[in-house]
């Protein structure tokens, strides 16, 4: 970030399950609570607010869901402080992250929190909108019966013809997160899976198993950030945020976005495309003056096996297709790997909350960092994480982070 430096000082994560006798303000408030404690602050310390606001569900708590950070800031008590709220799909984490960062970074505030809630319905993500010939993600249904999985089984295949992916890399995606789960609090699915469970799980969406895609959760997030500065009167384990960015697509990417059935492919772009997620680590290395060498530990959403490879293919900045042999050479194992992926278990482990998602991704890079995780710490002693979210229709945020220290 520029002008002031900026720490992560307080982490809060409302454990992921379903949680039908809980309301999105009320996680939203348990996530605050702890990491107010984390930071050993107050809720009046807190001088701004940055909420992920909500797109599935018509009202929570009272209050329409786009609406839900002011009934989050009111049922913590009323102290007047200024609170966005902001829907950017599963990339709102590291937007909310990126509003809060800019608000201390210019000098406005000296404490600021990201909060996200969520309660994401179980099955697939259904079209929300009312006026359907304009509503392209209703169209997407209608005209093609795209579905999440379906589209995610489509890419696979796509892969599997071009680059040679087998069936077993695919089930060892699950096999090595899984391994990050085990001894994790938060997660919702804590086992270890091996290869043969995974290979003879159903198939959901061929060449996609079961186990091999993210189920959905209700969980909430909160990080506190301030200025470097004056890290140290809250916290002797500072994080620090070298880069944050959020991408959109660029015209001409081959890739087409969830709401558009068709796109021109400009040559200059690349073969795979996902621009948003390129656009958005290019913006993040660059702000951290890093390359992918530099990174130790990464947090992605692998919503199924297709996005761990394809992201890994990104993050890393390798051919298409090049994360396949590392997968096999044991790179990215958990908790072992020269840098271990999703070492707190994945979207498989957890599921998808939307707007919960992003923060926790990287909080789970700062309990990385701090060190302190027993049984479930990487062994790489790492030193810079990263973490980074995909958003629907060609959303992207990624948060690099070091240890301040």
């Amino acid at each position: 970030m520029k002008n002031r430096d900026i720490a992560i000082v307080g982490v809060g994560v409302h454990p992921y399950g379903k949680w039908p006798n809980k309301s999105m303000p009320e996680m939203g408030c348990y996530a605050i609570s702890q990491a107010l404690e984390d930071a050993h602050m107050k809720w009046r310390d807190i001088q701004t607010m940055a909420c992920g606001a909500y797109m599935w569900i018509a009202d929570q708590g009272g209050v329409p869901s786009l609406l839900l950070g002011t009934a989050v800031s009111t049922m913590m008590g009323g102290t007047g402080i200024p609170c966005v709220n902001i829907v950017n799909a599963c990339a709102t984490g590291q937007t909310i992250l990126r509003e809060a960062c800019l608000a201390v970074a210019s000098g406005e505030h000296d404490i600021a929190i990201a909060v996200g809630t969520d309660k994401s319905a179980g099955g697939f993500f259904r079209p929300q909108g009312n006026d359907k010939k304009f509503d392209n993600d209703w169209l997407r249904y209608a005209m093609t019966g795209e579905t999440n999985p379906g589209y995610w089984a489509m890419e696979m295949r796509r892969r599997i013809h071009d680059c040679g992916t087998t069936e077993e890399d695919m089930a060892m995606v699950k096999v090595i997160t899984s391994k990050g789960s085990v001894h994790n609090p938060n997660a919702r699915y804590r086992k270890e899976y091996t290869l043969k469970e995974v290979l003879e799980s159903p198939m959901v969406c061929d060449p996609l198993r079961l186990y091999e895609i993210c189920a959905t959760s209700d969980s909430a997030s909160a990080i506190i950030v301030v200025p470097m500065d004056q890290a140290e009167k809250y916290t002797d384990r500072p994080i620090r945020i070298n880069g944050l960015a959020v991408g959109s697509p660029s015209f001409g990417d081959p890739c087409i976005p969830l709401t558009y059935l068709s796109a021109l492919p400009k040559a200059d772009v690349g073969t795979l495309g996902w621009s948003e997620s390129r656009n958005a680590l290019a913006a993040a290395y660059k702000q951290a003056g890093m390359t992918p060498k530099d990174i130790d530990v990464i947090e992605l959403p692998d919503n199924s096996s297709w996005h761990y490879l394809t992201y890994m293919d990104m993050i890393l900045q390798l051919p298409y297709g090049g994360s396949d042999k590392l997968l096999r050479e044991g790179y990215f194992n958990v908790p072992d790997g020269k840098v271990p992926v999703c070492p707190s278990g994945g979207f498989g482990a957890f599921g998808e909350a939307t707007v919960a998602q992003g923060l926790w991704q990287c909080i789970e890079i700062v309990y990385q960092l701090r060190g302190n995780l027993g049984p479930r710490q990487i062994t790489n002693n790492p030193k810079i994480g990263l973490a980074q979210s995909y958003g629907y229709a060609g959303n992207n945020g990624v948060c690099i982070m070091s240890k301040a220290f």
